[in-house]
Protein backbone atom coordinates (compact mmCIF):
# COMPACT_ATOMS: atom_id res chain seq x y z
CA UNK A 1 0.00 0.00 0.00
CA UNK A 2 1.34 3.42 -0.94
CA UNK A 3 1.84 6.06 1.72
CA UNK A 4 0.21 9.46 1.27
CA UNK A 5 3.21 11.74 0.75
CA UNK A 6 1.42 14.57 2.53
CA UNK A 7 1.14 12.57 5.75
CA UNK A 8 3.80 13.24 8.37
CA UNK A 9 6.08 10.32 9.26
CA UNK A 10 8.41 9.31 12.10
CA UNK A 11 11.20 11.22 10.37
CA UNK A 12 9.02 14.34 10.20
CA UNK A 13 8.33 14.05 13.94
CA UNK A 14 12.06 13.62 14.58
CA UNK A 15 12.91 16.72 12.51
CA UNK A 16 10.17 18.65 14.33
CA UNK A 17 11.64 17.65 17.69
CA UNK A 18 15.06 18.87 16.49
CA UNK A 19 13.48 22.17 15.49
CA UNK A 20 12.03 22.54 18.98
CA UNK A 21 15.37 21.61 20.54
CA UNK A 22 17.21 24.24 18.47
CA UNK A 23 14.59 26.90 19.18
CA UNK A 24 14.73 26.30 22.92
CA UNK A 25 18.54 26.19 22.94
CA UNK A 26 18.58 29.84 21.83
CA UNK A 27 15.62 30.73 24.09
CA UNK A 28 13.44 31.77 21.15
CA UNK A 29 9.66 31.70 21.34
CA UNK A 30 7.51 30.00 18.74
CA UNK A 31 6.10 33.41 17.85
CA UNK A 32 9.57 34.87 17.26
CA UNK A 33 10.60 31.93 15.10
CA UNK A 34 7.34 32.10 13.16
CA UNK A 35 7.88 35.80 12.44
CA UNK A 36 11.42 35.17 11.23
CA UNK A 37 10.37 32.51 8.72
CA UNK A 38 6.99 33.97 7.73
CA UNK A 39 4.50 31.51 9.20
CA UNK A 40 2.13 31.50 12.18
CA UNK A 41 3.16 30.28 15.62
CA UNK A 42 0.50 27.58 15.20
CA UNK A 43 2.41 26.30 12.17
CA UNK A 44 5.60 26.15 14.25
CA UNK A 45 3.66 24.11 16.83
CA UNK A 46 2.57 21.69 14.11
CA UNK A 47 6.13 21.36 12.82
CA UNK A 48 7.51 20.74 16.31
CA UNK A 49 4.88 18.10 17.10
CA UNK A 50 5.47 16.37 13.79
CA UNK A 51 1.88 16.96 12.74
CA UNK A 52 2.94 18.81 9.59
CA UNK A 53 5.90 18.09 7.36
CA UNK A 54 8.62 20.71 6.91
CA UNK A 55 9.30 21.39 3.24
CA UNK A 56 12.83 21.80 1.90
CA UNK A 57 12.62 25.57 1.47
CA UNK A 58 11.19 26.02 4.97
CA UNK A 59 13.91 23.77 6.39
CA UNK A 60 16.44 26.00 4.65
CA UNK A 61 14.82 29.04 6.33
CA UNK A 62 15.24 27.35 9.72
CA UNK A 63 18.87 26.58 8.90
CA UNK A 64 19.51 30.26 8.24
CA UNK A 65 17.78 31.34 11.46
CA UNK A 66 19.81 28.92 13.60
CA UNK A 67 22.98 29.08 11.48
CA UNK A 68 23.13 25.30 11.05
CA UNK A 69 23.43 22.94 8.11
CA UNK A 70 20.36 20.90 7.06
CA UNK A 71 22.02 17.72 8.33
CA UNK A 72 21.69 19.05 11.89
CA UNK A 73 17.97 18.27 11.76
CA UNK A 74 18.68 14.63 10.92
CA UNK A 75 21.48 13.87 13.40
CA UNK A 76 20.58 10.67 15.22
CA UNK A 77 17.59 9.80 13.06
CA UNK A 78 19.03 6.40 12.10
CA UNK A 79 19.43 5.38 15.74
CA UNK A 80 15.96 6.69 16.56
CA UNK A 81 14.35 4.74 13.74
CA UNK A 82 16.34 1.60 14.56
CA UNK A 83 15.14 1.79 18.18
CA UNK A 84 11.54 2.22 17.02
CA UNK A 85 11.88 -0.68 14.60
CA UNK A 86 13.39 -2.91 17.27
CA UNK A 87 10.58 -2.06 19.68
CA UNK A 88 7.89 -2.72 17.07
CA UNK A 89 9.54 -6.00 16.09
CA UNK A 90 9.59 -7.30 19.67
CA UNK A 91 5.80 -7.03 19.77
CA UNK A 92 5.69 -9.74 17.12
CA UNK A 93 8.21 -12.10 18.70
CA UNK A 94 5.86 -14.00 21.04
CA UNK A 95 3.23 -14.82 18.38
CA UNK A 96 5.94 -15.91 15.94
CA UNK A 97 7.58 -18.12 18.57
CA UNK A 98 4.21 -19.67 19.37
CA UNK A 99 3.50 -20.43 15.71
CA UNK A 100 7.00 -21.80 15.27
CA UNK A 101 6.59 -24.17 18.24
CA UNK A 102 3.27 -25.38 16.84
CA UNK A 103 4.76 -26.06 13.42
CA UNK A 104 7.75 -27.91 14.88
CA UNK A 105 5.49 -29.92 17.16
CA UNK A 106 3.32 -30.96 14.21
CA UNK A 107 6.37 -31.87 12.15
CA UNK A 108 7.69 -34.04 14.99
CA UNK A 109 4.31 -35.77 15.37
CA UNK A 110 4.11 -36.40 11.63
CA UNK A 111 7.65 -37.78 11.56
CA UNK A 112 6.93 -40.08 14.51
CA UNK A 113 3.67 -41.36 13.04
CA UNK A 114 5.27 -42.18 9.70
CA UNK A 115 7.76 -44.59 11.36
Amino acid sequence: MKRDVRTATEVDAFVGAKLKELRKSVKMSQTDLATRVGVTFQQIQKYERGTNRIGASRLWDFCKVFDVKPGRFFEGVEDHLADDLQMSNTAHVAPIQSISKTVVSRQVKMAMSSD
